[in-house]
């Protein structure tokens, strides 16, 4: 322990203001200096101390300081292109021809909203980007945290550890080591955070730039519903201790048309989910920040604190209502049902007395949710999670009482064929593959009412966002599967190379818990740009259905052509950002030829 603190006080002292250089060897520092010299002479960014390159947010690279972006674009602008209310990400590196103190980015584009945040390259267990399993043989640079503060983190590239700043009360900050291994501190010591120390600033706060580096920055634009669809220009001024030393030009593209609510590809009359389990906090207005960060990223649901009285039940709907969360679904709002009896159960179970009890229980607390949310809500009660499949069928009296009540059931188990009809929410593992379509269809025949949805192999952890996009949003869609219930939202273990409860994974994250809020990863950014993939298949999928009904042939056949191409189109190989374009252009195709007839 005593490490741990003098390591704390010591960055504190050093180390205030930014991280240490990342270590670029002499060859790929040469070269990458020329490689970014060769755009100098007609760049915007000539007279400037530092270069700068547009490149995709959400792309597949490992965007370390070391590494030059191929993918960049050293002379054209910033690019988004987004429908109305709809969030979307674009993204600059910066790369430092010297040392340059105090650098900022100010956003100007006519008709959105933006925010700026600095993509931190930190230390990660040697399976990062592409695992939640750990390997402490290793620490890998990776990008992944984004923060308006870059002091959040100190980063010691020397030696490959990790720092977080915490304000342990007022005048007492100082920052916390939380890169060690087990072996190395007091085993007292769990690696956990209280997270009312950690406190990023609401806005980007200016930063320094490294000689010979390249820092990655993501613009989040924002759309309002009321916007004026068509292309507003901008720029984004770059300052150097207040005084501006570039403008990097800006272009948004706002489409003429709203994303509905994300729809099961396999009925549009459904609702499609991300559901995470764990992080959010609960009803209280300390929460709002939390709820209203997972709106904005396209999580309208997650594992609920359980409601069981009207005054608790006014308390959520209000605050669902404030934020924008789902309040037609609440997953685990009712109490846990995993109680296991006889099938039907008798007097004689060792658990009946809970079971009564239990019954009672649930027709309480949704008499109670009822009130409030109406008489066609759906609560769901969670049973014996990760349960064998001879538990799941000791569940089934008390489910049965679950639905008696009115309510409906929800738990993380096997696929476990002929048993898992009293489930209304099935949640196994292993994440849809083309392969097992066929058990989410098996499902649905039983229970065309249920939802099927997965979690873990992957479970949260790998940081690469362009993975994240694909299997939370067409993979996950497209194999009829109807929710991804992934474990976990954020947890306060900030430390990836100890997790004693779980010494195998790694800290299983898509957020970071700081006070009151969430910090923002990659791969959250991954997760958002799925979900709405989601949504523009969904308004896709509206738009041919509704072509069908013309009595022009030529938008038939064009709704038919739109209709088979989102079934068919290779959803696990084909790029992301390309299909999104091409179903950007068929939406657009079929709006125009459904307005000249009126529809």
């Amino acid at each position: 322990m005593r490490k741990l603190l003098l390591a704390a006080a010591a960055c504190a002292s050093v180390c205030a203001w930014a991280d240490t250089a990342y270590p670029v060897s002499a060859d790929t520092a040469e070269a990458n200096l020329k490689k970014v010299s060769a755009f100098k002479e007609n760049a915007y960014w000539k007279t400037a101390p530092f270069a700068v390159a547009a490149v995709d947010p959400v792309a597949g690279v490992r965007r370390t300081p070391d590494a030059f972006p191929e993918d960049g674009d050293f002379t054209g602008p910033v690019r988004a292109l987004l429908a109305k209310g709809e969030y979307e990400g674009a993204s600059f590196v910066l790369y430092g021809f010297d040392d340059v103190d105090e650098v900022h980015a100010k956003v100007n584009v006519p008709g959105v909203e933006a925010d700026v945040k600095i993509v931190k390259v930190w230390y990660q267990s040697g399976t990062s980007w592409g695992s939640f399993f750990s390997d402490h043989t290793r620490r890998v640079a990776t990008p992944e945290i984004m923060v308006h503060d870059d002091a959040v983190l100190f980063i010691d590239h020397k030696d490959k550890e990790n720092y977080v700043r915490c304000d342990y009360s007022k005048g007492n900050t100082a920052y916390r080591w939380i890169s060690f291994e087990g072996r190395a501190v007091d085993h007292t010591y769990h690696g956990e955070l209280n997270t009312g120390w950690i406190h990023d600033a609401d806005q980007l706060k200016p930063f320094k730039l490294f000689k010979g580096e390249f820092k990655q920055l993501i613009v989040t634009f924002h759309a309002p519903a009321n916007a004026q669809p068509g292309l507003k220009k901008g720029s984004i001024a770059l300052t150097v201790k207040g005084r501006k030393v570039c403008d990097v030009p800006a272009e948004v593209k706002v489409l003429p048309f709203e994303l509905p609510l994300p729809a099961m590809f396999r009925d549009l009359n459904r609702r499609f989910f991300a559901a995470p389990y764990g992080g959010f906090g609960g009803y209280d207005p300390g929460s709002e920040k939390k709820m209203r960060n997972m709106v904005a990223h396209n999580v309208r649901n997650c594992l609920l604190p359980s409601i069981t009285t009207p005054s608790e039940a006014k308390k959520a709907y209000d605050m669902f209502k404030r934020c924008g969360f789902d309040t037609e679904h609440l997953f685990t709002a009712l109490p846990g049902c995993g109680i296991t009896t006889s099938y039907p159960a008798k007097e004689t179970d060792g658990n009946y007395a809970n079971f009564v009890n239990a019954t009672n229980t649930y027709a309480k607390a949704m008499d109670a949710i009822r009130e409030v949310f109406g008489p066609t809500v759906k609560a769901y009660s969670y049973g014996v999670d990760e349960g064998s499949a001879w538990t799941v069928r000791a569940e089934r009296s008390t489910w049965k009482g679950v639905h008696q009540a009115g309510g409906n059931t929800i738990v993380a188990t096997q696929w476990h064929p002929f048993i898992l009809f009293n489930l209304d929410f099935a949640n196994v593992p292993r994440h849809p593959r083309a392969a097992k379509r066929k058990n989410a269809d098996a499902y649905h025949d039983g229970n065309p009412d249920g939802i099927m949805g997965w979690y873990a192999d992957p479970h949260s952890g790998p940081e690469n966002p362009d993975y994240t996009r694909r299997i939370y949003g067409w993979q996950t869609w497209r194999n009829n599967y109807d929710a991804s219930c992934q474990y976990i939202l954020a947890r306060n273990n900030w430390n990836d190379f100890w997790i004693p409860a779980e010494a195998f994974l790694r800290g299983l994250m898509l957020v970071y818990p700081q006070a009151g809020d969430f910090l923002d990863t990659i791969e959250w950014e991954g997760l958002r740009e799925g979900m709405d993939d989601v949504r523009y298949g969904t308004l896709l999928k509206q738009l041919g259905q509704k072509c069908n009904q013309s009595k022009n042939m030529d938008t038939v056949y064009a709704g038919r052509s739109a209709l088979t191409w989102v079934a068919q189109v290779d959803c696990e190989r084909s790029e992301l950002k390309y299909l999104r374009y091409e179903m950007t252009r068929r939406i657009l195709d079929l709006q125009e030829r459904l307005a000249k007839e009126g529809k």
